[in-house]
C-alpha cells in the first residue's frame, strides 16, 4: 500500500495529500477511487482474518482483529521462523510445560505429548511408550512424575534408544516419587532426573543375595551368605571387588544355638570366615551371613 503517486490528478504535494488553501488559491488533493478502495480492502482483509464480519456501524474492528486469537496463531513447538511469537509460544519457550495430564494405564505417547508434564498414577504396573523418535525434533522434552503404587516402565518404540547416565536401554523403570525429563538428543532419549540415578555407576547396586550398593561418597556396602566346610571355614567372594580398600565386616550365623564367627583373612576381592559353636567345635554346612564395607 502506498500513496497514489502514479495518479497525476490526485494532487499530491511532496508525495502526500494536502488540504485546499483558498488564500493561496491552491486546490486540495483528490483521493482516487482505486486508492480509496485499496485502503479499504487492506483494512477489511485484516478484519476478516481476525474472524470479524465487517460492519459500517463499528469503528473499532481493526483494533479488535489485531487483538484476536485468530489473527496471530501460535507456532508449532521448535518453530525457528521469523513469525510473530504469541504469549503462548513465549510461555512455552521459556521452559514452562505446555500443559499437564495424568495417565494410569498403558499409554502410547505421540509427538503431541512433547512439552507436557505427565503424572504417572494408578495401583498396577504398566508401560508408557515414548513417541517414535523420528517424529520429534532434537530438544523435544516430556516430563514424568511417578506417583503410582506400582513400578512403571517407560519404553522406547524400538531398539536401545533410552539413555540414562550414558547407558543405552530399551526401557527404564520409575518408582513412586521419582521424576524424569526425557529429552531427544541426536536420535536418543536421554533421561534427566531422580529416575536416572539408579542407572549411574556412582549409585549402581545389585538387589539380591549376594548384593551391593555404591554411595555418592565412594563408600560401598556388600552383603551375602555362605556355608562352612568341614574345617569351619567360609570362603567369601564379594559381588564386586572393592576398588581401593576394605575396612570392616560383620558376620552372623543362622541357627538356634550360640556360635562365634571370626574374620581370619580378607582382601579387596573377598575374605575367609571361621565359625565355631559355643564348645569351640567346627562343622560343615553351617550358614553365615556377612555385611562388608569398603570403598
Amino acid at each position: 500500500m502506498d500513496y497514489p503517486n502514479s495518479v497525476p490528478s490526485a494532487g499530491l504535494v511532496n508525495g502526500k495529500f494536502v488540504d485546499e488553501d483558498p488564500i493561496k488559491g491552491s486546490p486540495g488533493s483528490l483521493i482516487p477511487a482505486s486508492w480509496g478502495n485499496g485502503v479499504t480492502q487492506e483494512i477489511l482483509g485484516v478484519v476478516r482474518a481476525g474472524g470479524l464480519t465487517p460492519s459500517e456501524a463499528s469503528n473499532t474492528q481493526l483494533l479488535g482483529a489485531l487483538r484476536s486469537n485468530q489473527l496471530f496463531q501460535t507456532a508449532a513447538p521448535f518453530d525457528v521462523s521469523r513469525s510473530a511469537a504469541t504469549s503462548e509460544f513465549v510461555q512455552r519457550a521459556l521452559g514452562n510445560y505446555a500443559g499437564a495430564r495424568g495417565v494410569s494405564a498403558a499409554t502410547q505417547l505421540t509427538a503431541a505429548d512433547v512439552g507436557w508434564a505427565i503424572g504417572l498414577g494408578g495401583n498396577s504396573a504398566y508401560t508408557v511408550t515414548l513417541p517414535d523418535i523420528t517424529t520429534v525434533p532434537n530438544g523435544a522434552t516430556i516430563g514424568f512424575h511417578c506417583r503410582s503404587n506400582a513400578v512403571i516402565t517407560v519404553a522406547c518404540t524400538s531398539g536401545t534408544q533410552i539413555s540414562p547416565q550414558g547407558a543405552y536401554l530399551t526401557s527404564i523403570v520409575m518408582n513412586s516419587g521419582e521424576s524424569a525429563n526425557v529429552v531427544k538428543e541426536n536420535g536418543i532419549w536421554t533421561v534427566h532426573g531422580t529416575a536416572s540415578l539408579k542407572y549411574a555407576a556412582l549409585f549402581s547396586g545389585l538387589v539380591s543375595n549376594p548384593g551391593y550398593q555404591k554411595h555418592a561418597s565412594g563408600n560401598i556396602d556388600q552383603w551375602g551368605s555362605g556355608m562352612s566346610n568341614a574345617e569351619g571355614n567360609v570362603y567369601v567372594t564379594f559381588p564386586i571387588p572393592f576398588p581401593k580398600g576394605f575396612f570392616s565386616l560383620v558376620a552372623t550365623h543362622s541357627g538356634g544355638d550360640a556360635a562365634m564367627v571370626a574374620v581370619i583373612a580378607f582382601n579387596q576381592q573377598g575374605c575367609t570366615l571361621k565359625i565355631r559353636n559355643s564348645a569351640g567345635q567346627v562343622s560343615a554346612g553351617w550358614s553365615v551371613n556377612y555385611f562388608a564395607k569398603g570403598y
